[in-house]
């Protein structure tokens, strides 16, 4: 081969590199281009489905889903209810603003987007804000009241080791979003899978758990059961005769359904402070043994 027809032979060879360089090139920014395109905005919790189904089929079993829902059976819902049962309630809530009920229509459960800023880097897990804060923004009957043992009348402040434990140690144990709390004694549970008890509680075992949890359960409801059926059986007779009782026995009567409130609401039954709970349920029996006595 002359020394020309190599030139022309490599030329040719650059030629077509440099086109199939190009092509890959163009290819590459078109897929970048669709693959942009594809990328969802976040702008609604349901572009969190396609990527996240799992956590997204978790998160419709839980009252999140359905926050917005209790606003329905209200005559008149005010702004600050859409703060805690709407996303966009929620969303106004971080600006410092609130939502104009006139719009409703329009909003959207307790959704992804509300916990978590896609992008954001301030908080672990893309979290609005701290992950404690963000629950007792809205359960504000954890904060000040049975897991702090804080809150009750004539109850002095009452803490267990439970206290200090934040929301999503147990019920976010397996960082499950349908945020239920695996029992020890679930039949459901496999054998080799850790109940939330145990998994913080190693020194013991699942069948020492569940025996522990079930007494906690079962002491609240002795003591809880006498003081719901007394409690109705004195509104019962306030109902026919108002004025049975002197204003020192009312305000005890106020006081005993204000605590008996706090722990009803809690819905841990016992198992988030149950001596701040037997407290409460010790004092509100020693008061309607008072308050019955006035009213035979």
């Amino acid at each position: 081969m002359t020394n020309s027809a190599f030139q022309k032979v490599i030329r040719s060879v650059l030629i077509f590199a440099g086109i199939m360089v190009s092509a890959m090139i163009l290819f590459h920014v078109a897929g970048l281009s669709a693959q942009e395109k594809s990328i969802p905005d976040h702008s609604g919790f349901k572009d969190c489905q396609p990527c996240h189904a799992e956590k997204y089929k978790a998160w419709e079993s839980t009252g999140h889903s359905k926050a917005i829902d209790r606003l329905t059976s209200l005559p008149k819902a005010g702004a600050d209810c859409y703060v805690c049962h709407t996303a966009e309630g929620f969303a106004a809530k971080l600006q410092e603003n609130k939502v104009d009920p006139a719009n409703a229509g329009s909003f959207h459960s307790v959704s992804c987007t509300a916990c978590h800023k896609p992008g954001s880097k301030t908080n672990p897990k893309q979290l609005a804000m701290n992950s404690e804060k963000l629950c007792v923004d809205c359960h504000s009957q954890q904060q000040g009241t049975v897991v702090t043992g804080k809150g009750a009348k004539g109850i002095d402040d009452t803490r267990s080791f439970h206290s200090a434990v934040p929301c999503v140690s147990c019920h976010m144990s397996e960082a499950n979003h349908d945020l239920k709390v695996i029992r020890p004694d679930d039949p459901k549970l496999p054998e080799g899978k850790l109940d939330t008890c145990t998994r913080c509680h190693k020194d013991n075992n699942r069948k020492a758990r569940a025996k522990q949890l079930t007494d906690w359960q079962t002491f609240y409801k002795k003591a809880m059961d006498p003081v719901e059926a007394d409690i109705t059986a004195i509104n019962a007779r306030l109902k026919e005769k108002p004025d049975m009782l002197n204003a020192d026995l009312k305000a005890k009567l106020s006081d005993i359904n204000a605590n008996l409130s706090l722990i009803r609401r809690d819905r841990s039954r016992g198992a988030h402070n149950l001596d701040f709970a037997l407290e409460i349920l010790e004092k509100a029996s020693k008061d309607i043994k008072e308050i019955k006595a006035a009213i035979k």
